[in-house]
């Protein structure tokens, strides 16, 4: 019986030894990959040697391989950035020897984008020459009324030195002449523009904007603008052969001394109010009348224009030409035929990019790549974007051909297609099933249970997509989720919230605040679908708006880890108002008006950036991970190829001669000559130049590749996430 007990508790001390040794290896897995969490890599990769010595489980050789494979991609970055710069550098240097003033700007920029100290790359000497040349450059061309090759000098110089507020200024005075060269560039143009333009537009507009705006308007650098913008129409050489008036040296100097004289008037005036604005738009009224008289429209649209860009940057009208794109624009949906279109690089004609899910183009068989030739038998040899998608959108149920030319086969087809209503997706996965044009598949990583979900906008139909792809994502096995708003530029306020509402439960949301609107909370309270579910959301300079609302919420609530570059820094809200007036007419115009600015709960910060030398902005992440130009290209790249519907394939089609080919594509290259007096900044040779980068990057996602690793030893080792991430950087430290 005694020896029975002893073996008992042999027994019991073995199993109590064991229970320890266990416990001691699972706390022992924790650190490991809790060091991995808070980017601590040397650390967690010594404290996973040890484990795998000890005998640990699979998890341990699964976070060794993740963390060499991530090792990899940081190194290939190391050297990628610098050996792109110190090739650049040498490019510029040689450029600036060689006289190519505007060619050493260009790779002087790309090299400050690859520089590890941005700040003081502009300091370098061989960069200081550059910018005084360039800038010599640019006051010749401001003297010789070349408007546009002005602004790209000044705007590359700008690039490279954002500090200098001296280049910024010039660069907006160049771009406001060219701005007119191009927006009137024909009779045509000025007669879209200016229809339903009307004094009535302005004086409206001014009056919701001194009732509604987040702050107090600044009437007087809004007339100062507002006359800067006539002065820059009256003073560019083409309006006088747009604008007859304007012809006349006699009426021209008469109009011109007046705005002058106006314009040195509000110097050093302390008060002004929305009814002086409006009488001096009256008083410039009665002076055209008397001078150069130019189109009242015309005036309206430039006083308006001036005045308005002094307020912030998302506050503009919308002018009944531009109705139809805007509510485009805003909704997510349109009249149209269903392609996204590009410009095809080698014969520069218009070229289908994809058709659209359930699409009229789509239904017909369009594919991408098909180069489109023709419009209703007209020629679109010389078109824009913009004026193709005025040409092939149009009212529902109407109909419109587009012959296109297939590259692939060789043949020119006439697509015959009715309008129809076209709503723009805002939900993507890793690629289609199948080729589908509605089916995801969501999962990065099936056997770690990685989903991964694109959202490229807040637009009605947003959240109910989110679900389906959420649902979607959970049939297929996600046990965490990696949310992708790069470069979604935000929408509705209200959708924003809903997303929140997927992921947090319970809390303070958002806030809005401004002079004249009351301040209202948003919260949510209840019935979250995943709660729980692990989250990593990918933000970059182009996530705005509802982005930063989502991803800054999440961030506030420790309910997400935001991982990749600082946000855009939109913290406004905009209301758009319609422009009925008090004169009777039947007009369709809009103003869109910053009226408050939103606080992320329950913080209570704003992204809102309030000028160009602001020191923060946006919403930090978490894990700062910076793509390489190159590296982002490529990732756009791989989005648009996930996201392109093929439409079938060529395999049961005759294919021509490929010098047959050859001769069509020849045939459609659009060749037709620049009719502006500006000059190539490039020639072709120049432009080889710049593209002959050696260094070509990996076909790798750096910021996705992180979130990957993150979540991946997140799952494994069943962690919360730290509530302090020790390395902010993509930098493996001791590596």
């Amino acid at each position: 019986m005694l020896r029975t007990s002893k073996r008992l508790g042999m027994i019991g001390l073995l199993m109590s030894t064991a229970a320890a040794a266990m416990a001691q290896q699972k706390q022992d897995v924790h650190t490991a990959f809790g060091a991995i969490l808070r980017g601590d890599y040397d650390g967690g990769r010594t404290a996973l040697a040890v484990l795998k010595q000890a005998g640990a489980d699979d998890r341990v050789s699964h976070a060794e391989d993740w963390l060499s494979e991530y090792r990899s991609v940081v190194e290939q970055r190391d050297k990628l950035r610098q050996d792109t710069y110190d090739w650049m550098v040498e490019q510029g240097r040689k450029a600036l020897d060689e006289g190519k003033v505007y060619v050493a700007l260009r790779f002087a920029n790309q090299a400050r984008a690859y520089s590890n100290d941005q700040d003081t790359f502009p300091k370098q000497d061989w960069v200081i020459e550059l910018k005084r040349r360039a800038l010599e450059v640019a006051q010749e061309k401001m003297t010789e009324e070349k408007w546009s090759t002005a602004w790209a000098y000044y705007a590359t110089a700008a690039a490279i030195d954002p500090k200098d507020k001296g280049v910024r200024d010039f660069r907006k005075a160049a771009a406001r002449h060219a701005r007119l060269d191009t927006l009137y560039d024909s009779d045509e143009d000025v007669q879209r523009r200016l229809e339903d333009v009307a004094p009535d537009l302005l004086l409206t507009a001014l009056r919701r904007i001194d009732d509604n705006y987040y702050t107090e308007p600044d009437f007087l650098k809004m007339g100062q603008g507002a006359l800067d913008s006539l002065l820059t129409l009256a003073t560019t050489p083409k309006m006088f052969e747009r604008f007859p008036g304007l012809g006349s040296p006699n009426m021209r100097e008469s109009f011109v001394s007046l705005l002058r004289e106006k314009r040195n008037g509000l110097d050093g005036t302390t008060r002004y109010t929305r009814r002086d604005l409006e009488k001096l738009f009256q008083d410039i009224a009665r002076v055209n009348r008397e001078t150069v008289e130019l189109p009242t429209g015309l005036l309206v649209v430039e006083f308006t224009e001036g005045a308005m860009e002094q307020l912030d940057e998302f506050s503009s009208m919308v002018w009944p030409a531009d109705v139809r794109e805007f509510e485009k624009m805003l909704v997510g949906q349109f009249y149209g035929v269903g392609i996204q279109l590009g410009v095809d690089e080698d014969t520069k004609r218009l070229k289908v990019v994809t058709p659209l899910e359930a699409s009229p183009a789509l239904a017909a068989g369009v594919r991408p790549d098909d180069l489109i030739v023709r419009v209703d038998g007209e020629t679109t040899k010389g078109w824009t974007t913009d004026q193709a998608v005025r040409n092939i959108t149009g009212p529902e149920g109407t109909k419109v051909t587009l012959t296109m030319f297939r590259p692939s086969t060789g043949r020119y087809i006439d697509f015959p297609l009715t309008r129809s209503r076209i709503e723009l997706t805002t939900t993507r996965g890793v690629h289609r099933i199948d080729g589908s044009q509605d089916k995801w598949d969501y999962m990065l990583d099936p056997q770690a249970g990685i989903a991964y979900i694109k959202l490229t906008g807040f637009n009605p139909n947003s959240q109910a997509e989110l679900d389906l792809a959420l649902r979607d994502a959970d049939m297929q096995g996600m046990r965490g989720l990696i949310l992708d708003l790069r470069n979604n530029p935000g929408g509705l306020l209200d959708i924003a919230i809903s997303a929140v509402s997927t992921f947090l439960d319970h809390g303070e949301v958002v806030s809005t605040e401004g002079l004249r609107e009351r301040t209202a909370m948003h919260r949510v309270t209840g019935g979250a679908k995943y709660p729980d579910l692990p989250l990593v959301v990918l933000v970059n300079d182009g996530s705005a708006s509802a982005s930063e609302i989502l991803s800054g919420v999440l961030q506030d609530h420790d309910r997400a880890v935001v991982l990749g570059e600082r946000t855009f820094g939109k913290g406004s809200v905009q209301r758009v108002m319609n422009l009925a007036t008090r004169f009777g007419r039947d007009v369709d115009a809009r103003l869109k008006l910053t009226t408050a600015l939103y606080h992320i709960q329950p913080s209570g910060r704003t992204p809102h950036k309030a000028n160009a030398d602001a020191e923060t902005w946006g919403i930090d992440p978490d894990w700062k991970v910076e793509l390489m130009p190159k590296e982002m290209i490529k990732v756009i790249e791989r989005q648009n190829q996930a996201y392109v519907i093929q439409n079938g394939t060529d395999e049961a089609e005759a294919k021509p001669e490929g010098e047959a080919v050859a001769a069509d594509i020849s045939s459609l290259r659009d060749d037709t000559p620049d009719d502006s007096d500006e000059e190539e900044l490039m020639s072709e040779s120049d432009l080889q130049w710049l593209r002959s980068d050696p260094y070509e990057a990996p076909d790798v996602d750096p910021q996705l590749e992180t979130a990957l690793l993150q979540m991946r030893v997140k799952l494994a080792g069943n962690l919360p996430w730290p509530r302090q991430i020790a390395q902010k950087s993509d930098t493996i430290r001791g590596g």
